[in-house]
């Protein structure tokens, strides 16, 4: 047995697994010494720590040891390794960490030839194969829900908070919720939001120049900007011209917009049905524990 070839391999799992060597030491029951001996070459795991640890890596004993390299997984496969023999606490506090995880890793795509990829081609998720386009997860701590399909593809997790929603009947935080709200009741606003979001949109635009791309009065699109505005989607500033004075406008684009659009959009028009997935408990968020 190549014990430095074992220990290169411990190493790698342990990197690509994004934890450190006294994370492997806790889960596992030893020292910080002995998983240091392990991936060194100076000493080898006996029969059983050798298979809990292959159990952790989520890969054969044989690829641990270096003898095979390890199968390539599907994703399913890659996030069940990552759950296997956790509570449900600790699966749930697992599933938000590895999606806060998810846009920095995707932000630093390298392709096969070394170089950082930053732009490229549009990445449209594929329509799920399942009888219905829509899966929820619904419990009293933990919501999750994916939509994809021709028209949405979205992705959304909710967690119980420590406030229990309570914000909700505190009416200063009710005024603030329902102004946004009241600003996306408007056909024009969802007319002016889709224009906003294109890329036929600059950064920096008037009034005008909305009205003129969407059909919506000037006046009309001035009131929905300054309306965006107050809600955070858009801001302002004062262009000085030779002519006189003029407002102009600037937005780089809100996912959050559009992502509380697309699940509107979803709970309204989408298709009559989801795949639940219960965990036997309700799915009441607010009320206390």
């Amino acid at each position: 047995m190549d014990g430095c070839k074992a220990a290169e391999k411990m190493v790698e799992l342990r990197t690509a697994k994004g934890v450190t060597q006294e994370e492997v030491a806790q889960k596992l029951g030893v020292s910080n010494k002995t998983v240091s001996k392990w991936e060194t070459g100076a000493s080898l795991p006996d029969l059983d720590m050798l298979v809990a640890l292959a159990q952790y890596y989520g890969v054969s004993t044989d690829a641990l040891l270096g003898i095979a390299e390890p199968q390539k997984r599907s994703v399913e496969e890659l996030v069940r390794a990552e759950f296997r023999g956790l509570d449900r606490k600790e699966a749930i506090r697992k599933a938000f960490a590895l999606v806060d995880a998810v846009i920095p890793a995707c932000m630093k795509v390298v392709s096969q030839d070394g170089a950082e990829e930053r732009d490229g081609p549009e990445a449209l998720p594929p329509q799920t194969d399942r009888r219905l386009s829509r899966d929820c997860i619904c419990a009293h701590d933990f919501f999750d829900f994916v939509a994809s399909s021709e028209d949405v593809n979205v992705a959304v997790m909710l967690l119980r908070n420590r406030a229990d929603f309570a914000w909700l009947k505190q009416p200063e935080k009710q005024k603030k919720i329902t102004q946004f709200f009241g600003f996306l009741s408007d056909v024009d606003a969802l007319s002016v939001c889709y224009f906003l979001h294109s890329s036929a949109c600059p950064d920096s635009f008037t009034a005008d120049y909305v009205a003129k791309q969407t059909g919506v009065p000037e006046a009309k699109a001035a009131e929905i900007l300054d309306a965006s505005c107050e809600v955070g989607e858009c801001h302002r500033f004062t262009a000085h011209l030779t002519d006189g004075e003029t407002t102009v406008y600037e937005c780089e684009d809100d996912g959050m917009v559009l992502s509380v659009i697309t699940l509107a959009y979803e709970r309204m028009c989408g298709k009559p049905g989801y795949n639940y997935y219960y965990d036997n408990a309700s799915g009441k968020m607010i009320g206390g524990k």
